[in-house]
């Protein structure tokens, strides 16, 4: 079956640059019905002037536009209707709706939804928002800006308390994992890699340790109370608004507080990030060679084999024909798309039902390592054999004439 692409405009000056005439009858005639307008910056600041009085009921106060910036805004808002004109549905991804301390800080809710009835205000017609996030950290690299072992901030511990968790609790139990981590046992990591598990095996661990499992269900609610309070908002701005997330794909989204069941309770569709390269942000493979990478420097005597046989086991995938770090910086194999990739792909159908209501992000770089335009296309092919319907493309602005031809040969239209 043919897909439906949607194409995310990572950069909004393209209408700009190219001319919104000329940017809209490519997407068209290239089988694009739905475009996902990217962070609404302009040379560092929002891309239109707040209205205060949306912003009555929050604390924190909107960004200014800068007034020389007018013409330029205008421009952008004059394609969104030019869109909406053509047959264009159209949505914005980060339009500058999260603001505060961490995602339990109560302006979070309010502020988005002051934020979302602004730019929609700005933007009539729209069909909704993608929020990349809110999300939990999933790297064990102890700098890394997304750690998993924060936060515990003020917000997180009045939370706790007002949800019923024990909050210092939670935390030691967090600590406790952490020491762990770095204090594994050899014997005991060798028969792990290599012992079968099944169902219940992650419930044994849990009931051995439940206040780890309170840590993780005090995560995941947080989150489920941000974006059911932001839906919910945003619904009463226009009933006929979508709210969508895009959480890293189905292996990585437990650690980052993301239960896909619940997830799709609380938005519209989800948009999983089919993000296989390496290094950079969210990429697959980056994040296997941060882990291996750390359990090696945690402990002198693991090997890298050893190592990535270790976040195998933990994540529930294989990288076919990675064996060292090294190789993690070669080309995907074909085995990695009909397996992984599918793999991927069925536990989110099995997660969410509905293959309408899962719209993953592909692309082949953010910040890391380029991947070839040549790993697009069995990236395509596995989302249409597993049964997926659409996707977005990210994004136009850095798109290579190759990928545009692969993007459409694989077009519903």
């Amino acid at each position: 079956m043919p897909l439906d692409p949607w194409m995310f405009m990572g950069k909004i000056d393209a209408f700009e640059k190219e001319g919104t005439d000329n940017v809209l009858t490519k997407l068209w005639e290239g089988g694009i019905r739905t475009i996902v307008l990217g962070d609404l910056i302009l040379d560092g600041h929002p891309a239109f002037a707040p209205n205060p009085d949306c912003y009555r009921d929050t604390k924190t106060r909107p960004p200014a536009m800068p007034a020389e910036l007018a013409p330029r805004a205008r421009i952008v808002a004059d394609a969104v209707k030019a869109a909406k004109d053509r047959g264009f549905g159209v949505y914005l991804h980060d339009w500058g709706q999260f603001q505060g301390k961490c995602l339990n800080d109560p302006e979070y809710v309010k502020y988005g939804i002051a934020r979302s009835r602004d730019a929609f205000e700005h933007y009539p017609g729209l069909n909704g928002f993608i929020a990349d996030g809110p999300e939990y950290g999933y790297e064990i690299e102890p700098e890394h800006r997304s750690n998993i072992f924060r936060c515990f901030c003020e917000c997180c511990e009045a939370k706790a308390k007002a949800t019923g968790y024990d909050f210092e609790a939670i935390r030691l139990a967090a600590d406790r994992f952490q020491g762990r981590l770095s204090h594994l046992d050899r014997n005991v990591v060798e028969r792990l890699v290599e012992v079968p598990t099944g169902l219940f095996d992650p419930v044994d661990m849990l009931l051995w340790e439940p206040d780890l499992f309170d840590w993780l269900r005090f995560k995941t609610e947080s989150i489920l109370d941000l974006l059911g309070g932001m839906r919910t908002g945003i619904r009463q701005v226009d009933p006929g608004l979508h709210l969508a997330c895009g959480p890293r794909t189905a292996a990585f989204a437990p650690l980052t507080a993301y239960n896909f069941r619940r997830l799709s309770e609380v938005t519209d569709f989800i948009c999983p990030k089919f993000y296989f390269w390496m290094h950079g942000i969210d990429g697959m493979k980056g994040t296997v060679y941060r882990w291996a990478k750390t359990f090696i420097d945690w402990h002198a005597w693991m090997s890298e084999e050893l190592a990535l046989k270790l976040v195998y086991k933990i994540f529930g995938f294989t990288l076919p024909g990675v064996a060292c770090l090294e190789d993690l910086g070669k080309p995907l194999s074909g085995a990695f798309f009909t397996e992984t990739v599918a793999g991927e792909i069925s536990k989110a159908i099995l997660r969410v039902g509905d293959v309408w209501r899962i719209r993953p992000w592909v692309g082949l770089h953010h910040g890391g390592v380029r991947m070839d335009a040549s790993e697009m296309s069995p990236i395509m092919v596995a989302m249409e054999q597993g049964g997926l319907k659409s996707y977005i493309h990210w994004h136009y602005s850095d798109m290579q004439p190759v990928e545009w031809e692969i993007v459409k040969s694989f077009c519903a239209r």
